[in-house]
């Protein structure tokens, strides 16, 4: 599965904000499906590729629920020492300043676990203005 996880995760997340509600609510069970059982690197990527960056709230949403409970999963200690550690720091700050409650919330959530590390805190504070964390 992980070879396919970039384009699965591109389906299901456009099928979170542009189907029914019932589709919406099988897409993300998917999508947490698809993160449980392939690399978290992978599935990192692909939620920080697709997800974050998207115009639709629903689909924000849903990549920084899933990038918390991935951060949860992993640790912190093991994510300092991989070259996604930068990109997720910034991305956490990213969300943590969205227009939506609910993903500002995971935003800060993943910002908060990032400041209890020493090496995160320090890449964190180069990627978000410090009057802003």
């Amino acid at each position: 599965m992980d070879s396919e996880v970039d384009g699965v995760a591109q389906v299901l997340l456009q099928m979170v904000w542009n189907s029914p509600e019932f589709v919406q609510k099988a897409a993300t069970q998917t999508l947490r499906i698809m993160v449980a059982n392939v690399t978290p690197a992978r599935a990192m990527t692909a939620l920080m590729d697709r997800g974050v960056k998207s115009r639709h709230v629903q689909v924000r949403k849903c990549a920084a629920e899933l990038l918390l409970s991935l951060l949860e999963k992993i640790r912190v200690t093991k994510l300092a020492d991989t070259p996604r550690a930068e990109r997720l720091a910034h991305v956490a700050g990213k969300l943590a300043q969205d227009c939506d409650k609910d993903t500002r919330h995971y935003g800060q959530e993943m910002v908060k676990m990032l400041l209890n590390h020493q090496k995160l805190k320090r890449l964190l504070e180069q990627s978000v203005s410090t009057c802003d964390l």
